[in-house]
């Protein structure tokens, strides 16, 4: 089949609508990424959070209470100054007013539990918050997995799983509350003042408050919004030079680069500098604001009251109080600038965790459950595939069988398309023409842990955790006793190895197996996909790191673990083709030949060439 008709063959159903979804222009993939409104986004947030909800409203009280305590406190106190520099005034005798001092050991007391109560209520919201947000991330990784990774860069993926979410903290720990308070207190602070002064007064307090609180809070809240979008974007890529930097660490300084890659990392911190510019600028004019208002209002309140005072309408010491308690509201108006500040940020980041979780699964999990089996048939039938994004078809049209119990292998140079079948096998992505089947059922319709569950990989470069030798065996087989694990490893020739290592199975291994040799690294994959017990197995260039003398008595023992269990090896390496049933030979993603080794040896076809050039 030609490329423009295998192509034209991508209409096939099931496979049709996963490309076009990723294509669509104004299609599901844009909906789905595009930040949702500031509604939408509090609605999800609220739904994914509503365990804690209940707390906060809690600490929105707390909050609210605590405020009104300290206006009151202030009050009281400012009440008491006036009525003794009255007295004193008039020569009367000064006593030390009592009731007053009372309330206000009463009113601060109840301050400091409110105040504590409302810290340890939204800090527990906003930790348990951050808590539901990474489950749900991570929840949502699941089934787009590994399917997310062929587009998706890992640093990127880190940053929106811990820096972003934590920045969501800002939402929960420091705008509910301040915000419902925010209304709340003010109000109710300038119905007071309106009920001891005079409405004159209480207005003019209300007119400063509204705009250091209501007004000054909003300005810039788009630039601002932007501005923050643009430097967690920057970050993320800082995240991912640095990821880069860090794996990557014996190249950079092998080959001389520690200071290009710093400078490199410069350039990025000075692009997030520059991006969140213009916020930091909107800050800096709304603080300026707030405080000129908030403070501006008391002055105003004196200027309208002094004329009610000398009428007698009202006492000094009232409006002395009235006074005071406004300008305790400095602190919200405070509270509400710097949560304008955050808040863009908070959003910024949340819009980015909101694309991760509603990104469009690509590869949905099917329905159909497989009898477990100690073998299974393996067929690629006319499969066609492109990565995303890249125009050129990595295989073209590929059909294999690799029959149940057998040993088939697939060979063919570097870029061959050898390793993306094997890829398809475990659905890393669905092929765009073609179907795979497993026992004659298409692997799209099985569920994935099934498919899993039957079909194990050994990758070229398999992942290791950073924990025990053991714990790293056991990621595939969690029940496997320490026995098991031991036999696994003695077929994969790799026992000697861990018992030599301080603490043998116990050894702590490093991050991605650090401590380990490539060969080492390799076996032990080796060892673990082995404890699985698969019916099928797929072994990508699984001794590529072993000596020859290694390779052979790993291949030796792994033949006789396997006996029964459908092998499919995928290698460039042909010294040991000549064992297997079954090759298939690959060259530019389409398969050229296959056949028993013997007979396409015969033939001088393509594989004959492969092992001539290997001499």
């Amino acid at each position: 089949m030609s490329t423009t008709g295998a192509r034209r063959s991508r209409g096939g159903p099931g496979a049709q609508d996963t490309r076009k979804a990723r294509t669509r222009p104004g299609g599901a993939t844009e909906a789905a990424s595009a930040p949702p409104g500031r509604r939408a986004l509090i609605g999800w947030l609220l739904s994914v959070t509503r365990p804690v909800l209940a707390p906060l409203v809690g600490s929105t009280l707390c909050r609210i209470a605590d405020l009104l305590l300290g206006c009151a406190i202030l009050a009281i106190g400012a009440v008491a100054v006036v009525r003794t520099g009255a007295q004193a005034a008039s020569g009367a005798p000064i006593g030390i007013p009592w009731d007053l001092a009372g309330q206000l050991a009463l009113a601060s007391l109840l301050k400091a539990a409110l105040r504590y109560s409302e810290q340890f209520l939204g800090h527990f919201v906003a930790f348990k918050a951050l808590e539901l947000l990474r489950g749900e991330i991570f929840a949502a990784l699941i089934p787009r997995a590994p399917r997310v990774m062929l587009e998706a860069r890992s640093g990127d993926l880190l940053a929106r799983a811990t820096k972003d979410v934590d920045r969501i903290e800002v939402f929960f720990a420091h705008t509910f509350a301040p915000a419902v308070s925010a209304v709340v207190v003010p109000l109710s602070v300038v119905g007071v003042v309106g009920a001891t002064t005079s409405w004159p007064v209480a207005l003019t307090a209300l007119a400063f408050l509204t705009g250091a609180i209501g007004v000054v809070p909003a300005l810039g809240w788009r630039a601002s919004l932007a501005s923050s979008r643009a430097a967690v974007a920057e970050r993320a890529g800082l995240t991912q030079h640095v990821t880069d930097s860090i794996q990557g660490m014996a190249e950079v300084v092998g080959y001389g680069r520690a200071e290009e890659r710093l400078e490199e990392m410069g350039a990025i911190d000075r692009s997030i500098q520059a991006a969140g510019a213009p916020a930091r600028r909107w800050t800096a004019l709304r603080r300026g604001g707030a405080q000129l208002l908030a403070l501006a209002g008391p002055a105003a309140m004196i200027l309208v009251g002094a004329d009610g005072v000398r009428a007698g309408a009202f006492s000094a010491a009232a409006l002395a109080g009235g006074v005071a308690a406004v300008l305790r509201l400095t602190e919200t108006a405070r509270g509400v600038e710097e949560l304008a500040a955050a808040l863009s940020a908070s959003f910024a980041a949340a819009e980015r965790v909101w694309a991760t979780v509603h990104s469009p699964i690509e590869v949905v999990d099917g329905q159909e459950e497989l009898p477990r089996a100690g073998s299974h048939e393996l067929v690629w039938e006319g499969v066609s595939y492109a990565y995303p994004g890249s125009p050129r078809l990595a295989l073209e049209c590929a059909s294999v069988r690799a029959e149940a119990g057998r040993w088939t292998c697939l060979v063919g140079v570097s870029g061959s398309g050898k390793t993306t079948m094997g890829h398809l096998a475990l659905r890393f992505d669905d092929p765009a023409a073609g179907r795979i089947l497993l026992d004659g059922v298409d692997i799209r319709g099985l569920r994935g842990d099934c498919l899993r569950r039957e079909v194990a990989l050994v990758s070229q470069s398999a992942h290791l955790f950073r924990a025990s030798v053991l714990d790293n065996l056991r990621l595939a087989a969690p029940g496997a006793s320490e026995e098991e694990a031991r036999r696994a490893c003695q077929d994969a020739g790799i026992h000697d190895d861990i018992v030599a290592l301080e603490s043998g199975y116990g050894t702590m291994i490093g991050e991605r197996g650090a401590s380990l040799s490539g060969g080492q690294r390799q076996r032990l994959a080796l060892a673990r996909a082995l404890l699985a017990r698969p019916g099928v197995i797929v072994l990508d260039e699984f001794t590529s790191h072993l000596d020859p003398a290694l390779d052979a008595r790993v291949r030796s023992r792994v033949r006789e673990r396997l006996a029964g269990t459908t092998v499919v090896e995928i290698t460039h390496r042909l010294r040991w083709v000549g064992e297997a049933d079954h090759v298939a030979v690959l060259d530019g993603g389409r398969v050229v030949e296959q056949g028993a080794p013997a007979t396409l040896m015969s033939a001088g076809g393509a594989l004959a060439r492969l092992v001539a050039r290997e001499g």
